[in-house]
Order: C-alpha cells, then structure tokens, then sequence
C-alpha cells in the first residue's frame, strides 16, 4: 500500500516533468506532439489563419502602395522645386537683363553727347546769319525760292503741360495756332499770317508743311500747295491748301484722316494730292513714348497716301522725325534722331503703292531732326541736337539753354565720290573687304550753343 501511495505521488510528478520536457522538445525540436496539436488546431479554426494571412497581405500591399506613393509625391515635389528654381532663376536673368539693356539705352541716348562742337571750335561755322522776326512757337519751315517766301507754322504750345499726348492737345484749346509768311528779300520783314478759308476746324495746331509746285491745267497758271500736319485734339489730320499770293490766303483743297496717323512729325507732298508722312513713335500717349525711349525700341514707321488712301511702307524705324524728297522725285530722305543718321531711300515707278527702296544710310552724328533739300543742288540741310542729354533738360526746364547745329550734306557727282579704306587687313585667304565709295559729304554749316537758338 505505501508502495502504490508512493507510485500514484511520483506520477504527477513525472507527468508534470514530461509535460515540461515535452513543451521544451517541441520548441526546439518541433515535437510531433505538438505538430499534432498544431495540425488539429489548424483543422478546427482554417479560416481564421487564411483571413489572417490575408489581412497580412492587404497590409503589406497597402504599406508598399503607401511608399510608392510617398516616393512619387517626394519626386514630384523634387520636379516642382526644381521647375520653380529654374522658373525663378529665368526671371532672375531676364531682369537682369533687361535692366542691363535699359541702362545701355540710357547711356546711349542720355549721356553719350554725339558730335558735340565746344564753343571754341565754333570760328567761322555761324556763316551769314541773323535774327529775323518774332514767330510764337515755330514747329515748322518751308521755302518758296519762287516767291521768296519763307512759311512758317506756329502755336503756343500752352496745351502741353495738361495734355496726356506730347504732340496734340487731349481737349479743346482756347487758342489755336496759325501759318505766317516771311518775305525772304527784306532782312527785317515783318511776319504775316495767312488767313484760312473754306476751313471749318475748332481747333488748327499746324506743325510738319511740305511746298508743292505745279502747273494748272486749265489756267495753266503756276500753282502752290501746302500740305500741313493738323494736331487737332480730335485726331491728327493732313490739311491741304492752296496758296494766293494776291489775298494772302490758304483755302482748304482737302481734309485727310487715318487711323495711321499716330504721332506724325513732318511731311513731303510728291504730288497735287500724294505724300508721306513719318510718325516718330509708334504710340500716341506720352508714356507709351517713353518707354519706347527708354528701350530704344524702334516702332516709328513711315506712311504713303496715294489719294485715295494710306499705308504703311517703311517700319521699325527709330524715330524717324524729318522727311524730304530729292528735287527729281527719285530719292526720298527719312532722319533717325536717335541713330543720328540720314537714312536714303529709291522711289519706285509704282504710285499706288509708294513702296521705297533702302539705297544708303548717311551718318551725321547728332540727333538729327528736320531736313531740307535744295531744290537747285539737291543739298540736303539738316537741323540737329548735339546733346540729347542737354536737349531734354532743356525741354522739362532744368537747362537754360540747348545747343543747336546745322549740317549740310553734299550731293557729290559720279567723279567726285570719296573713296573708303577698310580698317581690316587681310586674314588667311579671306581678302581685305571693299567699301563702297561714299556719296555724299556732310559739312558742319552752323552751330549755336543756345544763346540764339535753343
């Protein structure tokens, strides 16, 4: 009996033993036990571990979904950083840029005077001048070498300081200006304004004229046409009058308007009822102006009205401000005040259209204005500003006076050309350029520190 108490004592212990020997074989040896076990469990409850594994596997497809993502957004925010850096550094560089234009155009047009003459170089250059009469605000000259007269546009140009144009008043004036004659053979004549008939305009500011001559058909009578810019502040228009002497009148022949006449600065009539016309800016506000001065954008353009209507034929000009034509009607003269240069154009034998053809460019060195030809020799004369930087101050009251210089271009026959010599010498086998022979010869003629003319 004690023996079995003892035996039924030490079974507990022993099973308890093996349980534990059991459990530790299993982890480490994988008991078939607990294999068994395992598989009887897995038997019972299979669905339960394949949704597990599935939940496992949604997981982990949604992890990496979620980093792909993450990585594409990241490369994506890459891309637009470095499109907004690019973007950034663009307009960076073309700031830069433009203010590097914008100061050389400054220099250039501002401060670098051109051919300024000092006054002690002037000996001998004023020739046989003199004043002559008083004209208010004269904008314009032309000469009648058959009657001896001289026309001269004038206006007070009160209207400039409130008007939003440079060229025309924006409102109708209290004043309006007026053409005078100056008889030419009496050193002190006394200027006479001609009266306007047949006109019906509230508001004349004549600036730019050009003179035409012709034959009458009928009467066979000599005839004189003057063809007048009409800063009307309603538009600018080209007058067109007929001249008597005996009356001393101007009576409206013809009214011209177009959409094409922004800021037109002079004229040249090639006909009774044909001429160009030259706009020195391509905007009619006074800021738009500047900005094309600023930039050194060149929009002036020059415009044909063949009689019937207008066009354009020479654009991209940079402020094309005289025009005059050659006393054979084959050559037409444009000035470029702000590349100083005269430039020469061939007329075609094409009226309806007036298309020109560029011929040459005559460099003069100041800031050239208006032009007048000599109808003898064909001579060209050119009014200039040496310094445009003076010229401006001037203008806007800073400067008491401006300098002024006339220059007259010669017109050199065939024998007479002047021949050019190239600064380049022979490269390689690349031969010394040749230079076309120059045509012309400019010659200072006058020049006035302010004192006379400003």
């Amino acid at each position: 009996m004690a023996e079995s108490d003892e035996q039924q004592q030490q079974q507990p212990s022993a099973t308890l033993r093996n349980r534990r020997t059991t459990v530790e074989d299993a982890e480490s040896d994988s008991d078939v036990a607990t294999t068994t076990a395992t598989s009887v469990s897995s038997t019972i409850k299979p669905s339960s571990s394949s949704s597990t594994s599935k939940k496992d596997t949604e997981e982990e497809d949604k992890k990496k979904k979620l980093t792909v993502t993450h990585i594409h957004k990241r490369i994506a925010q890459q891309q637009s950083t470095k499109k907004k850096s690019q973007v950034r550094n663009l307009v960076i560089s073309l700031i830069v840029a433009s203010i590097g234009v914008l100061l050389k155009s400054a220099f250039e047009k501002f401060i670098f005077t051109g051919r300024e003459i000092a006054i002690e170089q002037t000996v001998g250059l004023q020739g046989n001048c003199f004043k002559t009469a008083y004209i208010p605000g004269p904008a314009d000259i032309e000469i009648s070498d058959h009657d001896q007269l001289a026309f001269v546009s004038s206006d007070d140009y009160s209207w400039k300081k409130e008007s939003r144009f440079f060229h025309r008043p924006s409102s109708k004036t209290a004043k309006n200006g007026g053409i005078y004659t100056l008889a030419l053979n009496h050193k002190n004549g006394t200027p006479k304004e001609l009266k306007l008939k047949s006109f019906t305009s509230d508001d004349f500011h004549p600036a730019g004229m050009s003179l035409y001559h012709f034959q009458d058909e009928k009467t066979h009578a000599r005839r004189t046409r003057l063809f007048v810019i009409n800063h009307s502040h309603k538009g600018d228009l080209v007058e067109i009058f007929d001249y008597s002497s005996v009356a001393n009148t101007l009576t409206l022949v013809k009214s011209v308007s177009s959409d094409l006449f922004v800021t037109p600065k002079d004229i040249v009539a090639v006909d009774q009822d044909r001429f160009y016309l030259t706009n020195h800016h391509a905007m009619g506000n006074k800021y738009g102006r500047v900005v094309e001065d600023v930039t050194g954008t060149a929009m002036g353009t020059v415009v044909y009205y063949n009689g019937e209507k207008s066009q354009k034929v020479l654009q991209s000009l940079n402020n094309p401000y005289g025009i005059a034509g050659s006393p054979d009607g084959k050559q037409i003269y444009v000035s470029s005040f702000m590349d100083r240069v005269v430039h020469v154009y061939n007329t075609t034998e094409d009226i309806a259209q007036g298309q020109l053809e560029h011929d040459v460019d005559i460099w003069v060195g100041n800031h050239v204005d208006n032009l007048s030809v000599d109808k003898h020799t064909g001579d060209i004369y050119v009014a200039s500003h040496p310094s445009y930087s003076t010229y401006l101050r001037h203008k806007f009251g800073y400067e008491p006076q401006s300098p002024s210089h006339v220059v007259k271009i010669e017109k050199l026959a065939p024998e007479n050309f002047i021949p050019q010599e190239s600064s380049m010498g022979n490269y390689y086998f690349f031969p010394k350029p040749e230079l076309p022979p120059l045509k012309w010869e400019v010659k200072d003629l006058f020049y006035s520190n302010g004192e006379d003319i400003s």
